[in-house]
């Protein structure tokens, strides 16, 4: 088989039927040119589970399984497959999400004009019922953004090689938010961004709202992180730096008591950030 062309590259946080399922998705991919597979285990002992081995691939597909087990973290396991993947472009999906058969095929596509892409997140197809509007989209129509700056989401993206190290891959040592700090390192480094709206990937959320609530907490100690420890990307308008605080604006298509719920634990989380950032350096 000839060279890959593109490796999807995987962080494997537990080897379980929902894996089992994205992997049959990617063996359905309408691509048509060699690729790699690189699963990243990031538990101890998952990289001999002969299990993944021994299950059917893309028949223009090569596995690549690499222990990533030193570090548990999501961002260190793409780092890790990335580190081990031998094609000129990565494309990043999660193991709990369900790619689309044409999802490998539009990515690299809209790779023709760009440095790096985000995809399409679909949250209807595996979204628990009635949680449909709890959240905003996680891609209204164009990679999201934070504070006007905008990023492709980890779990639906590509880059060329040259572009992921000239940022040095994903920023690892964040509560959450790595994607966030990714999008605007490429910003800063001058590499274009687009945005794949065919690449579709279906987007798995946890059910329950303290699970919601918990998680967008997290993400607000990890909007903290990336400010105070990146800052904004650069940029020659001389504008002020905005507030650790400073709300992000995002549609939402019903406003209720959930909605107050969550950008409250998104606000808990940026100040818990901040005074932990704070600790950290004193």
């Amino acid at each position: 088989m000839s060279a890959p062309t593109v490796s999807v590259i995987i962080p494997v946080g537990g080897v379980d039927d929902d894996l089992f399922a994205q992997l049959d998705a990617l063996a359905a991919q309408t691509y048509d040119r060699p690729w790699e597979l690189v699963l990243s285990m990031n538990q101890p002992g998952q990289a001999r589970d002969l299990r993944i081995s021994e299950h059917a691939l893309h028949p223009l597909a090569t596995l690549v399984m690499v222990d990533s087990s030193a570090i548990r973290s999501a961002a260190h396991a793409r780092n890790s497959g990335a580190t081990a993947a031998t094609a000129p472009m990565l494309a990043f999906c999660d193991a709990d999400d369900i790619c689309e058969p044409t999802w490998l095929s539009e990515i690299t596509a809209a790779m023709a004009d760009h440095d790096a892409v985000g995809g399409h997140l679909d949250e209807e197809r595996l979204s628990p019922p009635g949680q449909e509007k709890w959240r905003p989209p996680a891609t209204p129509g164009d990679c999201p953004s934070f504070l006007g700056h905008r990023y492709p989401v980890s779990a639906n993206m590509a880059v060329t090689r040259s572009a992921f190290d000239a940022v040095d891959g994903f920023p690892e040592g964040f509560t959450r938010c790595e994607d966030i700090a990714f999008g605007w390192a490429l910003e800063s480094a001058g590499i274009n961004l687009g945005f794949a709206e065919r690449a579709v990937v279906h987007y798995r959320h946890r059910p329950g709202l303290w699970t919601m609530i918990r998680q967008h907490h997290f993400y607000g100690i990890g909007m903290s992180e990336v400010l105070i420890r990146q800052g904004l990307p650069t940029s020659d308008d001389g504008a002020s730096p905005p507030s650790v605080f400073q709300a992000n604006s995002q549609r939402v298509t019903q406003r209720s008591f959930i909605h107050i719920l969550r950008r409250g634990a998104i606000a808990s989380g940026r100040l818990r950030g901040l005074v932990q950032e704070r600790l950290r350096r004193s």
